[in-house]
């Protein structure tokens, strides 16, 4: 799945009602590993779904650090 395309209401673990937002917000927060994730968020390794937050972060710590560095490429 393509991550950084979808829309932030799409779910990541469906049966505690997480979303993709949920997991940038905890990321944007500084929770920047998927141990750290399933931790905050309440999971348990092999519970459906956590095996895309490693994905999830992949694509928005850049981002999230490029924001954080003020070097996002606007100018």
């Amino acid at each position: 799945m393509d991550w950084g395309r979808v829309p932030a209401d799409t779910m990541v673990v469906e049966s505690k009602n997480i979303t993709l937002r949920d997991v940038v917000n905890a990321a944007a927060n500084g929770v920047d590993t998927a141990e750290d994730l399933m931790e905050h968020l309440g999971l348990e390794e092999g519970e459906a779904g956590t095996e895309h937050l490693q994905p999830i972060l992949d694509v928005f710590l850049p981002a999230i650090e490029r924001l954080r560095s003020g070097s996002c490429g606007g100018g």
